[in-house]
């Protein structure tokens, strides 16, 4: 488990998520997933970018 973010997909990735206080690992199984679950989690974080792996 990554920072509280876990995922029960079995195709489901590792993505790092940069942001205006660090980096995040969240999984999921696409970058938008990704991107919806670290933002409902965090909602008043600015995200730079998001990579894979």
């Amino acid at each position: 488990m990554y920072n509280g973010f876990t995922s029960y997909e079995g195709n489901a990735v590792m993505w790092t998520v940069y942001h205006n206080r660090g980096t995040t690992m969240v999984h999921a199984t696409s970058e938008s997933i990704a991107l919806m679950r670290f933002m409902a989690k965090y909602p008043d974080y600015v995200v730079s970018k998001i990579v894979r792996g």
